[in-house]
C-alpha cells in the first residue's frame, strides 16, 4: 500500500487556503463595505471578520512558501536563486500577517486602521513581487512542477497590477489574480500529492 507525500498535501492545501481566505477578505469587503472613505469603520465586528481571514490567510502563506520546494516536496529542490526568492517572499508574507494584525487591533482601539499599517500591505505586496521571479525561476529550474512554475509568475503580475493601480476595479482584480495563481499551484501540488506517492510503512 502508499500513501500521498505529506510535504506536497500540506503544502498545497496551505496554499489554497492561503487564496480562498485572502479572496474571501477582500470579496466580502466589496459587497458590504464596512469603512468609511476616510477610513473610520462603520462596523467593527465585519471588519474584524474580514481582517481576522485576511490574516489567517496571509499565516496559510507563509506556511505554504515554507514547504514549497523541501527536499521531499514534487517540486523539487530549490537551487539557490529559488530560495533567495523564497526568502524574500517569505519576508513579504509576514508583512501581510503584520498587516491584517495591526489593522484589526488598531480599529477595535480607535476606531479606525492605523495609517502606517498600510505600509506593511504594500511593502509585503512589493516583496512577493519581487520574489516571484527568482522563485519561479527556481521552481523551473527544480523541474518538478512541469510549466506550473508560471502561477508565480503570474501572481506576481496581479500583485504588480495591484500595487500600480490606485483606482478599482484594477487594483481589486490585481489582488483577485494573485490570489487565484496561489490557489492553482495549490491545487497542482494536492495533485502531486496523490500521483507521487510514498511506501507505506508495513503492518
Amino acid at each position: 500500500m502508499t500513501q500521498p507525500a505529506p510535504t506536497d498535501r500540506r503544502t498545497g492545501a496551505a496554499a489554497v487556503a492561503a487564496g480562498v481566505l485572502l479572496f474571501a477578505s477582500v470579496a466580502a469587503e466589496l459587497v458590504w463595505t464596512v469603512q468609511r472613505p476616510d477610513g473610520t469603520v462603520t462596523n467593527l465586528a465585519g471588519f474584524a471578520l474580514y481582517l481576522t481571514a485576511w490574516t489567517a490567510g496571509a499565516v496559510a502563506l507563509v506556511v505554504a512558501l515554507v514547504g514549497l520546494g523541501g527536499s521531499r516536496s514534487a517540486a523539487g529542490p530549490l537551487p539557490r536563486s529559488g530560495r533567495i526568492g523564497r526568502g524574500i517572499a517569505l519576508a513579504g508574507a509576514a508583512l501581510l500577517v503584520a498587516f491584517g494584525a495591526v489593522a484589526v487591533v488598531s480599529a477595535l482601539a480607535a476606531g479606525a486602521p492605523a495609517e502606517w499599517s498600510f505600509l506593511l500591505f504594500a511593502v509585503g505586496l512589493l516583496l512577493l513581487l519581487v520574489a516571484s521571479v527568482p522563485l519561479a525561476l527556481g521552481l523551473r529550474r527544480a523541474g518538478g512542477l512541469g510549466d506550473w512554475w508560471v502561477t508565480v509568475l503570474v501572481a506576481g503580475a496581479g500583485a504588480l497590477v495591484a500595487l500600480g493601480a490606485a483606482e478599482d476595479p484594477w487594483h481589486d482584480l490585481g489582488l483577485f489574480v494573485f490570489f487565484a495563481a496561489w490557489i492553482a499551484l495549490g491545487l497542482r501540488l494536492v495533485r502531486a500529492a496523490s500521483d507521487r506517492r510514498e511506501p507505506a510503512p508495513a503492518a
